[in-house]
């Protein structure tokens, strides 16, 4: 429930596309505004008095933090108006991404302020998700993803994508998979051995993936009775067979990763 005065913004529903423009500009500005001041530490976008959680007692006892929600809450209202459909979900994902950092007022900071952006691209219409890092999958799960940090060499013998398991990519899988933010769910995710790189030699087919297997690709599956269901053939050098095409054996996630290291063989 909101207790303390907000930024209020009625736009005018004219005809004229200028004035609908100046309007939503007027309203990011309201909302930057409200970011980057810092308003008493009980204006909050709920109760403070009612604060449950760590990231909710954190806001409510930081005047920065409380600002940034005040932020938060002017741009969900206006962006909800727009494009309902697309901020019913996308509140849920930011909130989940603020609970996941608890008290830590360094993450808080930056993941309100990406919430803040988020709706802002809504009310202006741009894509909400330009700033997307880049990411891979490692496993057939929702959420099982890692950040690339670098490519290099890639269509070449010495493909090699960095890659790092970060606190978002576990949250990611928490909210995703398990559907439930907890630390405990995020250092376990954070716990799974994976390697730090995905490498591949994109003349002999021969890859690495991000959980240490490696494999060998065969080219394009022209078989058209060979049951396997894949449109690529992907061999086990360990047992000379080719993965059946099913998400137990593992071939949709190492085919992905495969395209990335070496696109030009998988067109």
């Amino acid at each position: 429930m909101m207790t303390m005065a907000k930024v209020f913004f009625s736009p005018n529903r004219c005809a004229f596309g200028l004035l609908l423009n100046v309007s939503a500009l007027v309203l990011v500005g309201l909302i930057l505004a409200a970011a980057s001041q810092a308003p008493p530490a009980s204006a909050a976008s709920f109760d403070c008095r009612k604060a449950s959680s760590a990231d909710e007692h954190a806001i409510c006892s930081n005047d920065e933090l409380s600002g940034l929600d005040d932020a938060m809450a002017a741009g969900f209202r206006e962006a909800r108006r727009q494009a309902p459909a697309v901020v019913k979900p996308l509140s849920r994902s930011l909130l989940a991404e603020r609970r996941a950092c608890g008290a830590d007022i360094d993450c808080l900071k930056l993941t309100m302020t990406k919430a803040v952006g988020a709706y802002k691209s809504i009310i202006l219409g741009e894509p909400v998700d330009g700033d997307r890092k880049d990411k891979v999958y490692y496993g057939s799960r929702a959420g099982m993803q890692v950040s690339v940090v670098s490519r290099s060499g890639i269509d070449t013998p010495r493909a090699v994508i960095q890659i790092e398991h970060r606190r978002e990519d576990a949250v990611a899988f928490c909210r995703d998979y398990v559907l439930k933010v907890t630390d405990q769910c995020i250092q376990d995710e954070l716990a799974v051995d994976l390697q730090n790189k995905f490498t591949g030699d994109c003349k002999t087919g021969r890859f690495t993936t991000i959980t240490g297997q490696t494999y060998v690709f065969f080219g394009r599956n022209t078989a058209t009775d060979a049951g396997i269901g894949n449109d690529f053939v992907v061999i086990d050098p360990d047992t000379n067979e080719p993965l059946d095409g099913s998400m137990a054996s593992g071939y949709p996630v190492a085919i992905d990763q495969f395209k990335e290291l070496c696109p030009t063989r998988v067109r």
